[in-house]
């Protein structure tokens, strides 16, 4: 348990580490090396604060909670306060105008973002943005992610944990900037972990809800590909023991409502879907190389097989393997462009780290004991 609380907590730092490398560097590169100690020592302090005060911090419930609350309010003005149309980030306005072409009556994969570039996240995505379109801030979807990721966490174990996961994640710089920039691609995936909490609070197994898991998967995949990851660690041994009959119809069922929620875009412009450059396929699956597979599959199905039903394991293992899909694209892109000092440069989008976030964020907090 203390090696994966330090590999947990290592992955962690790294990932934020990185962030502050980035953006700091733009302001003075001495700054770097002094602001990365000291983040490092202020969440070593947090964690050793939070050991020797949990049992404390239990009375404090309802002024947790208003930490809570304040702390959202305030990333919420935070985010109005930015004019998104100053950010070199088009995520927001990928969404956001994906959504104004619908409602205007535009094929929705044609529209550009702000900063001239196409859309890639799938349908069921942009569907679930809606309301926060009508509210003028497609942003603020990440509210109610993060509530689902604290309420699921809370339920799987303890509003204790699941305040210090908050308190990491409030203490991220790779989240307050996905926050700062409107991102949605943290969102995505802070959501994908609650739903796998939900999971095992209510012991959903491919055996007994197999329709509900596949409709589940189906229309995590229509958000974007990358969503498939930490079910496929979660269930892929489950899957492997479940009955024939079981394995088709999980199959299909993914199949069909992965298909369906294209449907509409497919029968209004199927040329655009399927074949425009720029399409949302293309564009979601042009950053690999197909010979990297030969990495992460063998890798991919030991850390599926290996967790053994903890779940702690579980979440690190989904952790890393989200961190290497990253880091091995870069490194194989970097030495077909001989491009090695680029890892800052707009060729390299460090915030795809982001989808390992949420589930470094509960392998340390439970860990943290």
């Amino acid at each position: 348990m203390k090696l994966q609380y330090r590999f947990s907590i290592i992955l962690y730092l790294v990932i934020n580490c990185l962030f502050i490398s980035k953006y700091v560097s733009r302001i003075n590169i001495f700054y770097v090396f002094p602001v990365m100690v000291t983040y490092v020592l202020l969440i070593l302090l947090v964690t050793h604060i939070y050991k020797k005060t949990s049992t404390k911090l239990a009375n404090y419930k309802k002024w947790l909670i208003g930490v809570i609350m304040l702390s959202l309010f305030a990333l919420v003005l935070l985010q109005f306060d930015i004019n998104p149309n100053d950010l070199k980030v088009d995520r927001w306005s990928a969404i956001h105008n994906f959504l104004r072409n619908l409602f205007s009556g535009v094929y929705p994969y044609s529209a550009q973002t702000h900063l001239g570039g196409y859309g890639s996240p799938f349908p069921i995505w942009q569907i679930f943005h809606i309301p926060f379109y009508w509210l003028g801030n497609v942003g603020l979807s990440f509210v109610v992610a993060v509530f689902l990721f604290i309420d699921s966490f809370r339920r799987l174990y303890s509003f204790l944990q699941a305040f210090l996961g908050y308190i990491l994640l409030l203490l991220s710089p790779a989240f307050l900037y996905e926050v700062c920039v409107r991102s949605d691609l943290m969102t995505n995936f802070l959501i994908c972990a609650a739903i796998i909490m939900y999971f095992r609070y209510y012991n959903i197994s491919l055996s007994k809800n197999t329709s509900l898991v596949g409709v589940t998967i189906g229309l995590m995949i229509s958000t974007r590909l990358s969503a498939v990851i930490p079910f496929a660690i979660y269930f892929l041994y489950e899957f492997l023991n479940i009955s024939n009959h079981q394995k088709i119809k999980l199959i299909l069922t993914v199949a069909a409502i992965f298909a369906l929620s294209f449907l509409p875009f497919l029968l209004w412009n199927g040329k655009m879907l399927l074949f425009f450059e720029y399409s949302p396929f293309i564009l979601q699956s042009r950053q690999g190389h197909l010979i990297d597979f030969l990495l992460y599959i063998p890798i991919g199905l030991w850390l599926a097989l290996t967790w053994k039903n903890s779940f702690m394991k579980y979440s690190l293992y989904t952790a890393i393997l989200l961190v290497l899909l990253v880091a091995v694209t870069f490194c194989h892109n970097m030495c077909l462009n001989h491009n090695f000092n680029q890892l800052f440069e707009s060729a390299y989008d460090i915030s795809y780290f982001c989808m390992a976030l949420p589930f470094v964020i509960i392998s340390s907090s439970k860990l943290i004991e």
